[in-house]
Order: structure tokens, then sequence, then C-alpha cells
């Protein structure tokens, strides 16, 4: 056993000694002042080992050290291909060139482990002075690629800022403007975008909206601006096949701020679109409703929300008493870019029309406006009439959100209706007192 015992040591010795071999190459920087070497003295054993390197800056000129750099972990400059360790000099993201305090030299950015937010890659910046032989080593500006922020700041040359991302979870974004001031860099502006979604203070909130805060600093003040925008629309759905294996159709549906919208167009027909608005419904589901230029309901899609193994959406369309069977398959047709886009400010005003299966019949009349401060105020007039009912009319102002969005609310904890505005039909979802004016209502020319 110990000629064995032996012969491992010896392997290992070998391997350990073969991986600790210095690694070098060269680089050049975009101004061309050096001639850079890059030293990597005890490569790694194991592949989560840092990797310290050393980099020289040499005169162009005369081949001279001018400075030397150190970092000690430069992880992705190291590649391994199987044939042993190499350094990524054909692309490598060790060291990062540009004028970071616009003073029209050359600084440089370092690579220094992963120390900026969700261990994005961190930077040590060292500057040029032209009080000094050598860069300078800056803290406040290293500082900029490390937690929160996302490691190395972008340089808006133009405008003469550097600008930093940060982020927390799905839903929170934060962009940073700085400017040099007293060779520091100071935050001047700030975007922070939070994703919406219903909540206990805002239950009638849609996701698919984002609230925008615009901060800038002025006068030494911070001066704040709040808007919400939306809805970000997901990528279309494109469906072609039969009812029935008889009726062919194209449909296409694309889920906007949580309101699906589409169209359908029936091939043995007239061959016009017929509007499509729906929502989710069980298992994964999608239940589509067409409406009339009246405003009523002439078909049901209820589609299953993916392709079965042989790539077949299936399903089933009902009207009245009629059902037939839905066998699709994904496919991809033209689509006017327009039908994506959200409404169109100029076509928001106007009368809508709602007729229902339950015998309502709806309308909804919208005129917006701006107040002192220059936000748009929606002002909703709505009017239903059933059988075996009295008549129902209201006349309400609400706030108009991201220019196709009304809550109306008079309580943190009263949610009264939701009115989304798309292109040519508004949907209402309403509660109590206001439950008969729900549905969708189509717009009249």
């Amino acid at each position: 056993m110990v000629a064995p015992r032996s012969l491992f040591f010896a392997c290992l010795f070998a391997t350990a000694s073969a991986s600790a071999a210095p690694l070098s190459c060269q680089l050049q920087d975009p101004a061309q002042k050096y001639l850079i070497d890059v030293r990597v003295e005890q490569p790694p054993v194991a592949s989560f080992d840092p990797v310290a390197a050393h980099i020289v800056l040499r005169d162009k000129t005369s081949g001279a050290v001018l400075q030397t750099l150190e970092t000690a972990d430069a992880a992705e400059l190291l590649k391994t291909d199987g044939t042993g360790p190499s350094l990524r000099c054909d692309n490598q993201q060790l060291l990062v060139f540009g004028d970071f305090n616009f003073d029209g030299q050359q600084d440089v950015a370092v690579r220094n482990g992963n120390d900026g937010g969700y261990a994005a890659a961190s930077y040590d910046i060292y500057l040029f002075d032209a009080a000094n032989p050598v860069l300078i080593a800056n803290k406040a500006f290293s500082a900029l690629t490390r937690e929160p922020n996302l490691g190395m700041f972008e340089v808006d040359s133009a405008g003469k800022r550097l600008i930093t991302r940060s982020k927390s979870g799905c839903c929170w974004r934060q962009q940073a403007s700085w400017e040099i001031q007293d060779k520091l860099p100071v935050r001047v502006a700030e975007t922070i975008e939070v994703a919406q979604a219903p909540s206990e203070g805002s239950p009638f909130m849609p996701k698919g909206y984002t609230e925008i805060t615009q901060r800038d600093l002025k006068g030494g003040q911070w001066v704040e601006q709040r808007r919400l925008e939306g809805p970000i629309g997901e990528a279309p759905v494109m469906l072609r096949g039969k009812l029935d294996e008889k009726i062919a159709f194209q449909l296409w549906w694309q889920l906007q701020g949580g309101v699906y919208v589409g169209e359908v167009r029936y091939v043995s027909g007239s061959g016009v679109p017929i509007r499509l608005v729906g929502e989710p419904y069980d298992d994964g589901g999608i239940a589509l409703h067409e409406i009339s230029d009246e405003g009523a309901i002439t078909g049901n899609w209820f589609i299953d929300g993916e392709p079965d193994e042989q790539g077949f959406q299936g399903g089933m369309w009902h009207s009245g008493t009629k059902s037939y069977v839905i066998q699709a398959r994904p496919t991809a047709f033209h689509v006017a870019p327009q039908k994506f886009a959200a409404v169109a400010a100029s076509e928001r005003e106007g009368r809508y029309v709602m007729v229902t299966d339950d015998g309502r019949s709806a309308w909804l009349t919208l005129k917006i406006s701006k107040d002192a401060q220059g936000s748009e105020i929606a002002s909703v007039q709505m009017a239903v009439t059933q059988p075996g009912k009295p008549a129902n009319q209201v006349v309400e102002q609400w706030p108009l959100q991201a220019g196709n969005l009304i809550i109306g609310q008079k309580e943190v904890a009263e949610p009264l209706y939701r009115v989304r505005l798309l292109d040519g039909v508004v949907r209402v979802e309403a509660f109590g007192e206001y439950g008969d004016f729900r549905g969708t209502y189509l717009k009249q020319p």
C-alpha cells in the first residue's frame, strides 16, 4: 500500500505545481499611452479560488515601468478550456479605460472582485492626476461600482455624468446620475421604477403598470415628480385553426395590464376582424369575448393556456346554444404594429356602449381635462338599464393615471370601480352598487 499512496501524493504535487506556473499576456489601451503587461504569479488550484493579478504599465516608447497596479480578485480573467489555464486577453474584462472625471485624460478601472449588487463585478478606479507621475486610486469613484450599484458605471461623455444602476428583487429599479464637483462624484438625479400590483392600499391597481419617481437636485434641494406608466404589453400570441374542423379562423391576443385584447378573423366570412377582449380563467386558460359594433358579445372563446404535446392549442367556442371545439396551432402572421400600442391620447374621449347577455344595456361617456398642475382628470358618466331594475346613472371625476387608467376609490378600503381605456374599448370592473356597470364598452363613431 505504500507505493500507491506515494504515487497519489506525487501526482497531486505535480498537478498543483503545473497549475502554479505563472500566466501572462499583453494588453493595449485606447489612448495608446502604455504597454500593459498582465501577470498572474500563482494561478488558482480550484476554480473558486481568487485570482490575484499584477498589471504593469510601461511607457509605450521607452518601455520603462511607470506603475504597477494590483488586483486581488480578477477571476473572469482566467480561462480553462481543458488544455490548462490561460488568460482571456483577447476578450478581457480586467481593465476598463475612459475619462471618468471629464478632465480630458484617460483613467482606468481595474476589476477587483464581485462586490457590486447581486455579485456584480466591482472595480478599483484610478484617475489621472497632472501633479503625479502615476494614476491615483480614488475610493469615491470606486464605491460607485460596489453594492448597491450593479457594477461598473456608465460614462455619459456628452452630459458629463456617470450613470449607476441598482435593483431590489423583481420590482424595484434605480438609475442615478452623478456629476463631478470638487473632484468628487455627486448624485444630482435619480429615477426609481416600481412595478405595480394589487395591494391592500390600492386593490384596483392592475399588474403591468410602473410607478416612476424622478428626483433632481436643484439649488441644493431635491425636487420630486411621480407618474404612472403602462400598461406593459406581453408578446402577442397568434393562432390559426378551425372550429369543429369546419370554420377556419386566425386569431391573436396580447395581455395588456391584466386585460387580454386581440382580434379574430373568420376566413370564410367577410374577413373583417372582430375585436376580442378577455381575461384569464381556470387552469391558466384564456377567455376572449367577441365584441360587435353595437357593443354586444357575439361569441366566447375559452382557449387552453399552452399547446399540447402535438403542438395543438384547444378549447371551446360558445354563443347562445352553439358550441364548437377549437383546434389551432400557434403560428405567425402580420398584425399592424399599432394594434399592440396603448390607446392614442386623441382617441380616448367619446361615447362607449355595451349590451350584455343578462339584459343590461349601458353607455359611458368620457371627457378629459387638466387640473392646475397639468395632471389629467377624467370626467366619467355611466348609465345602465336592466329589466326589473331601476335605471342607474353616475357622474364622477377621477385622476386619469398613465393616460388610460381610472381607479374610482373614495376610501382606502372602499374600491368602487376600475376603468381601463384600450384601443376602441373601455373595460369596467366594478363592485357593490356599481356592479351593474361592469363589462366591456365599444367606442362609437
